[in-house]
């Protein structure tokens, strides 16, 4: 009987950040990609998504190489220092991208402009479907066997390896039988932009505060992003609080050090929560992004982890490529999971540890946080170790 080549090299469910991200890394391979997701194209639902993403040190290299950068480089704000403080308290530290070597800290970027250049990227030879629902899954030993339904219908296709992009409840995480941890902070973020009557243009601010931290990350045309964490219940009565109510109270959790804050965009509330799965491959399959782990946004790592993931899974099915093995085979996809285990751990202990520090208003845990920072400010090894973890700077290469 004659073998039937599978459909697809690649499908991709998820066509967030994470997942297009991960069809041009692929694409550029010289594989051939389809991409799938419930929601409409950006073009058509007109994206006015604001909000700064911060993207780490290992993130703009990857986007270099994706050769996406430079059109970028033109609105992207570089941050270059991150200042740390705690209301009420003596605390303080500042971590600086000169003092540990590094061109920046990070780049806020605004979401639109950065969904709009990843789409912009995609080329004809990545097979797109909007509006497509993942049925069925059915992992066999040499292909995946897919059924989605469209404002079509159902249809049916197969490919060589499935990679789950699809976000914190992953569909495919859920089908494929990958059991995932979760811890629910019953807290929430509410974010926001907001113009300042003064800052410095490339400082980000974290704050602790009797009501949860807030964070200020600066954008390119003078705005800044404004995080606010609280728990759930306070959730409500400060999202119908009135913006000039809002405004006063970032400007009191702030010390009053930038003047006045004004120009309040719309508000968006973010439950906070910890998930990550048990394992991150299956047979011919793998998760990246949000479906192979979520995190707390302190230190916003969550994008930048996902990036790291699509990078290594690019670099692991290009060495696969170039040896002539399968792409879903076991070979390669326990390396791509070998490799994503240390980074993975790392994150989740410290930004786990990061928000229970952060969110606790007892004296003994506000007196050790405070000490700590101190330390930071004596103990150079100490703040560069925190700036690594902070900025997600490591050390990744990524080639086609």
């Amino acid at each position: 009987m004659k073998t039937v080549s599978p459909d697809y090299d690649c499908v991709i469910v998820g066509a967030g950040l994470v997942g297009i991200a991960q069809a041009i890394a692929l694409q550029q391979s010289g594989l051939n990609v389809a991409l799938l997701d419930t929601r409409q194209p950006s073009t058509a639902t007109s994206s006015t998504d604001q909000r700064g993403l911060a993207l780490s040190p290992s993130s703009q290299t990857f986007l270099r190489e994706l050769g996406l950068w430079d059109d970028l480089a033109s609105v992207v704000q570089p941050i270059r220092e991150i200042h740390v403080s705690d209301q009420g308290h003596f605390g303080a530290t500042r971590m600086n991208a000169r003092d540990a070597g590094l061109e920046a800290l990070g780049y806020v970027c605004p979401a639109n402009r950065l969904l709009e250049t990843l789409e912009s990227a995609l080329v004809n030879d990545v097979d797109i479907s909007w509006q497509t629902n993942l049925e069925h899954i059915d992992l066999a030993s040499d292909r995946v066997l897919l059924r989605v339904r469209d404002s079509a219908g159902e249809r049916e296709f197969s490919t060589r390896l499935l990679v789950g992009a699809d976000g914190l409840n992953s569909i495919v995480r859920e089908s494929s039988g990958i059991e995932s941890r979760t811890h629910d902070y019953g807290q929430s973020a509410i974010v926001a932009n907001v113009t300042l009557s003064y800052a410095q243009q490339d400082t980000a601010y974290e704050r602790f505060t009797r009501c949860g931290p807030m964070a200020l990350l600066p954008l390119r045309n003078g705005r800044h992003v404004v995080v606010r964490c609280c728990e759930n219940a306070q959730l409500e009565a400060l999202l119908c609080a009135s913006d000039a109510d809002f405004l006063a109270s970032l400007d009191a959790g702030f010390g009053h050090r930038f003047g006045l804050f004004s120009e309040l965009s719309k508000r968006s509330a973010h439950s906070l929560s910890l998930s990550w799965a048990k394992r991150i491959t299956g047979r011919r399959l793998a998760l990246v992004g949000a479906a192979a782990v979520t995190i707390h946004p302190n230190g916003a790592q969550g994008l930048n982890l996902g990036l790291r993931d699509v990078a290594e899974l690019a670099r692991c099915v290009s060495i696969a490529l170039k040896a002539g093995d399968d792409i879903g085979g076991e070979r390669c996809l326990a390396e791509f999971a070998t490799a994503r285990h240390a980074d993975h751990r790392a994150i989740v202990r410290f930004t786990d540890m990061m928000a229970q520090i952060s969110s606790s208003s007892l004296a003994p845990i506000s007196a050790l946080r405070n000490l700590a920072m101190l330390g930071l400010d004596i103990i150079p090894p100490a703040k560069n170790w925190l700036i690594r973890q902070a900025t997600g700077a490591l050390v990744l290469t990524y080639r086609h």
